[in-house]
């Protein structure tokens, strides 16, 4: 299990974790072709590599309200995702974590120094919130961890653009 939390005056506003699930890694779909040797995780498309690998339960916890709780998600996608929202925050003072595989969103609105969080799933008050520095910690924490971790377990993924950029997205 890997988790990546920051804590503010004693407290854990935020955790975000992932665990690893070799049986997981491959998508459907591309079993044979993966026992046939016929894929280069080097070569294969940001796309392909988004939402068709690595699919581990990942939480998403904010103020001990679980946005994710264990849920089966492509980790390439949450990372990349988790690293646009950065951007977003910087830029517009909001982002969204929203999920091809279903109409699910997580809305951060910036309010200060404070990163606010609400969900399509329903209405908290008050709000989940953690400092916008404890949000950026994290999220880099987690990108971090999760590409260190599928760069040690297959190497030829340090080679792929998309996981270059993903690198770059969070300022690793």
């Amino acid at each position: 299990m890997r988790t990546y939390l920051t804590r503010e005056n004693g407290r854990n506003p935020l955790k975000i974790k992932f665990v690893p699930d070799s049986r997981r890694d491959i998508g459907s779909g591309y079993e044979q072709a993966w026992q046939a040797g016929r894929i280069d995780l080097a070569a294969l498309s940001a796309t392909d590599l988004r939402y068709g690998f690595f699919e581990y339960p990942v939480d998403f916890i904010v103020d001990d309200h679980a946005f994710l709780a264990g849920e089966q998600i492509p980790l390439i996608d949450i990372m990349f995702t988790l690293g646009s929202s950065l951007q977003s925050l910087r830029t517009t003072g909001s982002a969204e974590i929203d999920f091809t595989e279903n109409t699910y969103v997580i809305r951060l609105e910036l309010t200060v120094a404070q990163v606010q969080f609400t969900s399509t799933r329903g209405v908290l008050t008050p709000y989940p919130s953690c400092s916008l520095d404890e949000y950026m910690s994290g999220v880099r924490s987690f990108i971090t961890g999760g590409v260190e971790y599928l760069e040690l377990h297959h190497p030829a993924l340090a080679r792929n653009p998309a996981m270059i950029s993903l690198r770059e997205l969070a300022d690793i």
